[in-house]
């Protein structure tokens, strides 16, 4: 079971987020992937941001990024840090961060043009990996796919990673706690936390 499940799920109660947050750490994905970059999937993989909620409590390191030439991932590593943080998201050290980012850029020669494609790996502090986002694009056709790669291209492309990755870390349960500290109401129920006041005698509870 996926973030992306829970959240899209209907609002749940004070018991049942705890149950649905011991079936995630236990769907996890175990295994640090440590050998040669994924092919990136041909869709777009990506999850909807969680309305009013943000990202902004769940930190973020981006660890890496293989693949292009060092120029190109230095270019896209800055756009993507300046975009996620528009989008609110926190950026840390990767010994500080709740999460890192390890993410794979990839441009390939194919029929008319040039596919440029990434796959983007988010890990916990346990080194689990728990989301992969996946996105790709195509561009003018060049005798170097990494020329074909213009600074917009580069640009617009890092921004959609970082949108996607905002997106994922609205919904994590760092996020929601965050969320919920900061408004004083549950952010899963959407209600104001229940009041600490005792009831008075009798048992009937103080009404404001």
């Amino acid at each position: 079971m996926s973030l992306e499940t829970v959240a899209r799920r209907r609002p749940l109660g004070g018991m049942e987020v705890a149950f649905a947050a011991s079936l995630l750490c236990g769907c996890l994905d175990t295994a640090v992937e440590k050998g040669a970059p994924p092919v990136a999937a041909a869709s777009h993989l990506r999850i909807s941001a969680r309305p009013g909620i943000s990202p902004h409590g769940a930190s973020l390191a981006f660890a890496s990024l293989d693949g292009p030439p060092e120029a190109v991932s230095e270019r896209f590593r800055e756009q993507f840090d300046k975009s996620a943080q528009s989008r609110d998201v926190a950026l840390a050290k990767p010994e500080a961060a709740q999460y890192r980012l390890r993410g794979y850029l990839t441009a390939s020669p194919t029929q008319g043009g040039t596919r440029l494609a990434y796959v983007l790996d988010v890990y916990d502090r346990q080194g689990r990996r728990v989301q992969r986002l996946t996105d790709e694009t195509g561009l003018k056709p060049d005798a170097n796919p990494w020329d074909a790669l213009d600074e917009r291209s580069l640009a617009a492309f890092a921004d959609r990673g970082a949108e996607d990755v905002a997106a994922f870390l609205s919904n994590t349960p760092e996020a929601f706690a965050a969320a919920e500290k900061d408004s004083g109401v549950s952010v899963v129920a959407g209600q104001p936390k229940a009041s600490e006041d005792k009831p008075k005698a009798g048992g009937v509870a103080q009404v404001r």
